[in-house]
């Protein structure tokens, strides 16, 4: 090999690894087949400010282990500006917590700085004493907030720094930040010379902190293209548009003119796909757009508008989850075969899905005090049947703790391990000598009274740090359908 050989090796090899070494345009194609993404807004929250503002660890991590259970891998979070003048270091804290606990079920994010849709922000979510209202009662978002608000795009100028600084804060806070699917400047931008103008600022706003993340706004019949690295649409018209992989449908899902096994079979494999929404909850995204506040809906439906998963983690409809996981996926994930009954003696039966664990609240709130109010379970004096199956890792004594608001029985391998029958908030434990690797038959029988409905499930023991009880079981029923 001759001296001059060896040079232009040398110089090759040094330009491969700094081609190697260089930062990945935000701009450079990628492939968005791989996301089944939902809309996340914890069930407990009317709206994304109260998403952020009275931000709960719990809640969002059970909600999260359901979504990722269940097939989602991306969420889509909404922030909202007044939090950050609010709250600006806890937002950033939470936000860190959030992200932790998506990454922790393998769920990657994408954050909503702007938003021009449904009400103006009041002025008085600033104070630290705010309360934010309940929902309207059959009101489609009855609560949701635009971001910044008309209050702020007037005075632009006087909060343009600020502005800037919610903006990059939270961005170069997670510059490169692998749990990050995209930034996302603004949902659905109208083409106001106020949208477009702060439209045209973020998104050099985010560039100028040297993120490698790429960032988005809605297009189409929206107004974000321009200011995009990659196309970003809505959906909601049946099945009429797809896209491309290079390309990412955010919002689709409604049950109007769609349904979560539609969506799949649409998109899949040919774009990614973010339905709107994950939680049924709180947010009344259940309720359809034309139940406004003009013509509010009068009852519950008995099919949901929006919304995949209910605050208990059982699906609306298990042909949805089936759909998500993948018939093999489906056949091999573990799950607690549920009965609900539409009084409290397990005599009416309502309803029978799935849920991956048994850990929840329930808002003592019409429609959404019922664990499922479209199967027509009543707010109150209902009860609920678990089975299924449970494995310990180890042999041993094991404690299995239940903390609930009424009555609760609980056994394991046919032997009664639990027996709460005092009425109200209270825990109650039991041990039982367990083989390890073996597979125990599981049921447990729960009764609401009044008030909140909770019920939480827990246990620990040899080889096993206290956590939710998951089952080692398969869905013995899947024809039983929502």
């Amino acid at each position: 090999m001759t001296k001059a050989t060896l040079a232009l090796l040398l110089v090759l090899g040094l330009a491969f690894v700094g081609l190697a070494a260089a930062p990945l345009s935000p701009r450079e194609p990628r492939d968005w087949t791989w996301v089944q993404g939902a809309v996340f807004v914890p069930t407990n929250a009317v709206n994304e400010a109260q998403q952020w503002d009275e931000y709960n660890p719990a809640v969002n991590d059970r909600e999260l282990h359901s979504a990722s259970v269940y097939g989602i891998n991306v969420v889509r979070v909404y922030l909202h500006y007044y939090v950050y003048l609010k709250k600006k270091d806890v937002l950033l804290r939470d936000i860190e917590d959030f992200l932790q606990r998506a990454n922790r079920y393998g769920i990657k994010t994408e954050f909503v700085f702007f938003d021009d849709c449904w009400n103006q922000p009041p002025e008085e979510l600033l104070s630290p004493d705010y309360h934010y209202p309940a929902p309207l009662p059959g009101v489609h978002n009855s609560r949701w907030l635009v971001s910044p608000g008309a209050q702020v795009q007037a005075h632009y100028a006087e909060h343009r720094a600020r502005l800037q600084a919610y903006v990059q804060d939270i961005v170069r806070a997670h510059r490169d930040d692998a749990r990050i699917a995209f930034w996302e400047i603004y949902n659905e931008p109208t083409k106001s010379p106020e949208t477009l103008r702060l439209e045209k600022d973020a998104a050099g706003w985010i560039k100028e902190t040297g993120t490698r993340i790429p960032a988005t706004a809605t297009g189409r019949e929206y107004s974000g293209e321009p200011f995009s690295d990659f196309r970003s649409w809505h959906e909601y018209g049946n099945y009429n548009y797809v896209g491309d992989p290079q390309s990412l449908n955010t919002e689709c899902m409604n049950r109007q003119g769609q349904s979560v096994p539609g969506v799949v079979a649409h998109f899949r494999g040919k774009t990614g796909f973010i339905m709107w929404e994950c939680g049924i909850g709180r947010d009344n995204c259940r309720f359809a757009w034309d139940e406004d506040r003009d013509k509010p809906r009068r009852d519950e439906a008995v099919t949901p508008f929006h919304g995949i998963v209910y605050p208990d983690g059982h699906p609306w409809a298990v042909e949805d989850v089936q759909a998500l996981l993948g018939p093999k996926k489906f056949a091999e994930t573990h799950f607690f075969t549920v009965k609900y009954f539409a009084d409290a003696g397990f005599k009416t039966l309502a309803k029978t899905s799935i849920v991956p664990f048994i850990d929840f609240d329930l808002v003592d709130e019409p429609g959404v005090g019922s664990p499922d109010a479209t199967a027509r379970i009543p707010r109150e004096r209902f009860s609920i049947e678990y089975t299924g199956s449970i494995i310990p890792p180890a042999t041993g004594a094991y404690t299995i703790n239940v903390d609930c608001d009424h009555w609760v029985s609980l056994s394991v391998d046919g032997r009664k391990v639990i027996d709460k029958t005092t009425p109200g908030q209270a825990e109650a434990t039991g041990i039982i000598q367990l083989i390890g690797g073996k597979d125990y038959g599981f049921s447990a029988r729960y009764v609401h009274a009044t008030g909140v409905a909770s019920l939480h499930l827990t246990w620990f023991g040899p080889g096993l740090t206290r956590r939710v009880i998951e089952p080692a079981s398969v869905f013995a029923n899947p024809g039983s359908g929502n």
